[in-house]
């Protein structure tokens, strides 16, 4: 007996009405696509090699493109699904699109997942592509388009002052919770806190951020370690070789509590 294919359509009628909201600029229409994308897609946008697409939620507003958030699912590392998928990106005509908005390194929680940003030509839309990992489950990649990013971009001069970019991205050990996490910063001093809940030593934090310092091409120049508060200091690349890093772990306080 063949299966009534009308719930399905139902459940997708439902939630296109829910996903629709009222507008000051007008209403925005909504559409649900399963297991592909929009026909005639433009520019066009590829697939990471592998990767399983659910499915993709499109936006539109007097008849434009607003935005379009897809998800898919694939197997292995994040950060090897980003590495992967960049250069077929670039075979497309996306280039990548980090010198905007506000400071992305430092401390950040595993739950935030691995991202980039690209951009298709000089006035093209913006693709955010992220990549979150569960245990014991496959990759959830989530491709965000926004088509509306070019009218809202400030004019003129944007980015950060001179060393935000500098400022790699630090992830705690697996299972190993994070929070508090702040950045600030300025033309002469960029800084990252957090704090982790963990009893493990101090000196093995250190050495784990640090073995991330090393592989965005930060070289140790000084360092140590006690019971209490684990520290080492860096040379940070850039080109006039000025910018100094240091990087401490601290257990002054709960027998499970480390300051970063």
């Amino acid at each position: 007996m063949a299966d009534d294919p009308a719930p399905n359509q139902s459940a997708l009628k439902l939630a296109q009405r829910l996903l629709h909201h009222p507008h000051p600029q007008g209403p925005t229409a909504t559409e649900l696509f399963v297991e592909r994308l929009p026909d005639g897609l433009t520019p066009e946008l590829p697939l990471p090699s592998g990767a399983t697409l659910l499915g993709c939620l499109m936006r539109w507003r007097h008849g434009r493109p607003l935005s379009l958030e897809a998800v898919l699912d694939t197997p292995g590392d994040p950060a090897a699904l980003l590495a992967a998928y960049e250069p077929e990106l670039t075979r497309r005509g996306w280039s990548s699109f980090e010198d905007f908005g506000p400071m992305r390194g430092g401390f950040v929680s595993s739950e935030q997942g691995e991202g980039r940003m690209y951009r298709h030509g000089a006035d093209g839309p913006v693709l955010v592509v992220g990549v979150t990992t569960a245990e014991a489950q496959p990759s959830d990649v989530r491709l965000r388009l926004d088509f509306e990013f070019a009218r809202r971009m400030p004019r003129g001069p944007h980015g950060l002052p001179p060393g935000g970019e500098l400022m790699p991205e630090l992830r705690p050990p697996a299972g190993v919770a994070m929070t508090g996490q702040s950045g600030s910063g300025s033309d002469g001093r960029w800084t990252s806190e957090t704090t982790v809940q963990t009893d493990r030593p101090v000196a093995d934090l250190e050495a784990h951020f640090a073995a991330q310092l090393a592989r965005a091409g930060w070289t140790r120049v000084a360092g140590a370690a006690d019971d209490v508060i684990a520290w080492s200091a860096w040379q940070v690349p850039d080109q006039e070789e000025s910018w100094r890093g240091l990087i401490f772990v601290l257990a002054p306080f709960e027998p499970t509590e480390r300051s970063l």
